[in-house]
């Protein structure tokens, strides 16, 4: 089954998005956050919450039931990831932390939680945070993930539907125990063959391994032959941002160019507003590789039949050949002619012992 989620979102200072509203014809509730006194700018409708280490604090949403029926509300807490768009995502429930991320918001609060709404009915739902003991500068982000449950009927009716709408909201949560600055910090990890979308691509996993969002992310990604630099494929990606201690895949695509065996280099620069990066490595694509993603892509570009390598090839065959059955009829008549001569060799050794024979018989009748 295929789902089309569509969430609704806010802009936070041109960073990342969460959302606090909808009107009544798109979505049968609404939900907001109620912001407490530690909100460091209290103009936002997503939680900034300036904390100490240790403290902890219940935070809490508003959902408001705004149509005749009675629903069922899921909200679910979840980490914020980068995902392959170089887009923070806040939707992922079950998504891996980053191997940097020594605090993921989902260790520090409370479980998701279900809430039942009459018609016209308003809940407050509440959350309790727990900071961790040790102290931290940078920016522990996450969202809480705000969805309708399904009922019996909208299940039963899906099944026959490839693609369905699920409206959900998203309510950011940025903890932070200072306002210091935290310097990003950007690497390469590996780089591999991929399909993107079944197309085929080069994948190369780049980490913000710092508390700090970045933003204004520019990425340009080149592939060549190792020891060349001739550019077979590139891509350059502008506006991207990446959420704090993750990864997430940049994908080169290789405008439906089959894959092909062989060992490449990838150069990758990237730059935000105030640091730039540069990097190079070298990666192999195999024949395993190349078999496997070949056979799934789609929409791959047949490569043009070139006659004259081709010809060139079966001249060359040809060639060959000629100049092995050339050397068989040499040394077979080679052979022919040596044997031949010894043939003729022995026909006059067999004369010459007649003959000195016959010489020896004559000289023994001679009287003496």
């Amino acid at each position: 089954m295929k789902y089309k989620v569509t969430a609704l979102v806010a802009l936070i200072v041109g960073c990342f998005f969460f959302s606090h509203s909808a009107s009544a014809d798109t979505m049968a509730y609404s939900v907001k956050a109620n912001i407490p006194e530690n909100q460091i700018d209290k103009s936002k409708t997503y939680f900034d919450l300036k904390m100490t280490p240790g403290q902890k604090q219940d935070v809490s949403l508003t959902i408001s039931n705004s149509s005749k029926e009675k629903v069922t509300i899921i909200i679910t807490p979840n980490i914020a990831v980068t995902n392959q768009n170089g887009v923070i995502d806040y939707n992922q429930e079950k998504a891996k932390p980053d191997a940097s991320l020594k605090t993921p918001i989902t260790d520090i609060i409370s479980d998701k939680q279900k809430v039942t709404l009459e018609p016209q009915e308003t809940k407050d739902v509440v959350f309790t945070l727990q900071m961790p003991e040790t102290p931290f500068d940078g920016t522990i982000l996450g969202g809480f993930y705000v969805t309708k449950e399904a009922t019996e009927k909208e299940e039963k009716d899906s099944e026959s539907v490839q693609i369905k709408n699920r409206y959900s909201y998203v309510i950011g949560i940025q903890l932070r125990e200072n306002e210091q600055a935290v310097k990003p910090v950007l690497q390469l990890n590996d780089v591999k063959p991929t399909l993107q979308n079944y197309r085929t691509a080069i994948s190369a996993n780049l980490q913000n391994t710092q508390a700090t969002i970045i933003n204004d992310l520019e990425v340009e990604a080149k592939i060549s032959k190792k020891g060349s630099t001739e550019v077979l494929y590139e891509t350059t990606k502008k506006d991207m941002s990446m959420a704090p201690n993750s990864n997430f895949y940049f994908p080169i695509m290789m405008d439906n160019q089959p894959l092909k065996a062989g060992k490449y280099t990838l150069r990758l620069s990237a730059k935000d507003k105030t640091e730039a990066w540069k990097f190079e490595q070298d990666f192999d694509i195999s024949p395993e590789d190349t078999k496997k993603l070949n056979k799934e892509a789609v929409d791959l570009v047949e490569e043009p039949t070139d006659w004259l390598k081709i010809g060139l090839m079966i001249g060359g065959g040809v060639l060959a050949l000629l100049v092995v059955v050339a050397f068989f009829i040499y040394r077979h008549k080679k052979k022919k002619k040596e044997a031949e001569r010894q043939k003729r060799l022995r026909k006059k050794k067999q004369k010459q012992k007649r003959d000195r024979l016959a010489n020896e018989k004559k000289t023994k009748k001679r009287p003496q």
